[in-house]
């Protein structure tokens, strides 16, 4: 029990006792098996992370800041890659939510219904990047796509635009 508080929760152990279970790890290669103690706990330290692709470097950025905010809180990542397909989506919340994780993070909010359903039904926080949403519980950062183009279009009559055009594909 000693063992396993002092990997679990290592402020409750001396100092002595921690450099001895380290030690013992260290010469055993131990492992722990984060399942078992998840399972035990009802707590995990995962955070499944989607995007939609890793060739644009805003996703990639993106990944590194959450890692860079989580790592130090205890926590590991999850990373899958939908490639703008609804169903990769929903197989990637499906084979995550499995797991369950502390959080998911997700890009934007057109998802499937399916998708919509395991969501709400997992309990699992969620929190929505890259777009805001101003529906009553839904956790989301970044930007309105309708207000910047707004702005945009507005801006360029401001300056006696008369004809605008706007072309655009996914990256």
């Amino acid at each position: 029990m000693s063992a396993s508080r002092a990997l679990s929760q290592p402020e409750r152990v001396s100092d002595a006792l921690r450099e001895r279970v380290m030690a013992a790890v260290k010469a055993l290669g131990y492992v722990p098996h984060t399942a078992a103690r998840n399972l035990a706990s009802a707590r995990s330290n995962l955070v499944a992370v989607i995007i939609p692709s890793l060739s644009n470097a805003v996703f990639v950025d993106t990944v590194e800041a959450i890692q860079r905010v989580l790592m130090p809180a205890g926590y590991e990542l999850m990373i899958g890659v939908s490639h703008y397909h609804p169903d990769e989506d929903e197989r990637l919340l499906r084979a995550y939510l499995a797991h369950q994780p502390a959080g998911l993070l997700v890009t934007g909010f057109e998802r499937s219904d399916a998708a919509r359903q395991m969501l709400a039904a997992s309990g699992v926080p969620c929190v929505h990047m890259m777009e805001l949403n101003g529906e009553p519980g839904a956790l989301s950062v970044g930007f309105s796509q309708q207000q910047a183009g707004r702005a945009a279009a507005r801006h360029l009559i401001e300056r006696g635009r008369k004809r605008l055009a706007f072309i655009a594909a996914q990256l």
